[in-house]
Parts: structure tokens; C-alpha cells; sequence
């Protein structure tokens, strides 16, 4: 290290610990700025039946996206919790989006084109406190050549709602959820069926 010997080893030292310094700086600040996009897709358990099913199960291999999730060191609230099919979920067994989400989404995609017909969705009011129930949001049919039909909720105060969408050739369905206040949306699960 001929460098230190013509520095010297204390300010050879000195611009090392900068350097690493300015790397760590760099690195904290992409971190940071992260979107939040979480993308994640589940490994196939069963083949889908004929008969009407729920297209949105964990067992059928779906990829999960949302435009970010609630995360702190003792609340972990990750949008997989949307596909679990658990009918007594625990507080924690939800999403919620970011804080800083103000224009919170979640899309649910299967892996073939399936005929839909409804939605059930499991507010965060089903568990906690009502006051939790999103009141406005869009539920959208997704298809390989763009958006399908949709349904526009905009003063929901029930806990568990079900919207007929027909779609056919749906891939999945995405819930646009419009923020109030300084609010979080908080969702326990979303059930596609269809066939």
C-alpha cells in the first residue's frame, strides 16, 4: 500500500473509513428511497378444480403484488396473509400498506385465464375495530390484454363484502384502495371465485 506510506498510515486510515463511509451513506439512501413494491409468487400445491373455487387460494400458486406492506420489527403485516384461506386469523394476519402509501394497491394473479364471477373481501373491521372497514376502494378484473371490468365501492361500512365481477379470461383481480386522513388500508383476505 504505497498510497499510506505517502499519506501517511493516520490519514491513509482516515480516507479509508470515509470511503466506507460514503458507501454505507450510498447504500442507506437507495434502501430508503425503495419503493416498497413487494412482489412474490407461491409454489403450486394442488391443481385447480372445475367446479367454482376460490382462483385466489394459496394452494393454486399465486403471485401476490402490492404497492407496499406495514413493516416494523413486531408487526410484519406482508400481503401473502391476503391468500392464506385462514378463517380465524390472528390481528397480525392481515395486510396493511405503508404509512407513507398514499395511494395504497394489492393485485392477486393466477397462472391460467380463469372465468370470474365474484369477489369476497375480509375487512380489517371483521377482526378489529370497525372504524378499520375500508370505506372506498375499486376492485378491477386483470387480464392478459389489460384491464377488465370493475366495481367502484365508495361508502362501504361492511366488514365482509362480496362483489359480483364477471370477468372471463380473468388473470387476477386488483383492489385500488382510496386512502382518507392519514389512514392505512388494512385487509385480512380477498377471495376470487370463479372456475
Amino acid at each position: 500500500m504505497q498510497w499510506m506510506r505517502r499519506f501517511g498510515r493516520r490519514s491513509g486510515w482516515r480516507v479509508l473509513v470515509a470511503l466506507a463511509a460514503c458507501a454505507w451513506l450510498v447504500g442507506m439512501s437507495r434502501f430508503l428511497s425503495a419503493s416498497g413494491l413487494v412482489v412474490v409468487t407461491l409454489p403450486r400445491q394442488a391443481s385447480p378444480p372445475d367446479a367454482e373455487h376460490n382462483l385466489a387460494s394459496w394452494r393454486f400458486g399465486p403471485t401476490v403484488r402490492a404497492s407496499s406492506y406495514f413493516r416494523d420489527p413486531l408487526s410484519q403485516h406482508h400481503p401473502l396473509f391476503l391468500v392464506d384461506e385462514r378463517s380465524d386469523p390472528s390481528a397480525l394476519e392481515k395486510w396493511a400498506s405503508a404509512p407513507l402509501d398514499r395511494h395504497p394497491w394489492v393485485s392477486i394473479l393466477w397462472r391460467e385465464p380463469r372465468e370470474l364471477s365474484r369477489i369476497v373481501v375480509r375487512h380489517a373491521g371483521a377482526i378489529e375495530l370497525p372504524e378499520y372497514t375500508l370505506a372506498r376502494y375499486t376492485l378491477t378484473c386483470v387480464r392478459d390484454e389489460g384491464p377488465g371490468p370493475s366495481v367502484v365501492v365508495v361508502d362501504n361500512h361492511d366488514a365482509v363484502t362480496a362483489h359480483d365481477l364477471p370477468c372471463s379470461r380473468a388473470r387476477g383481480v386488483r383492489l385500488d384502495v382510496e386512502i382518507v386522513g392519514d389512514d392505512i388500508a388494512r385487509l385480512f383476505e380477498i377471495e376470487a371465485w370463479g372456475r
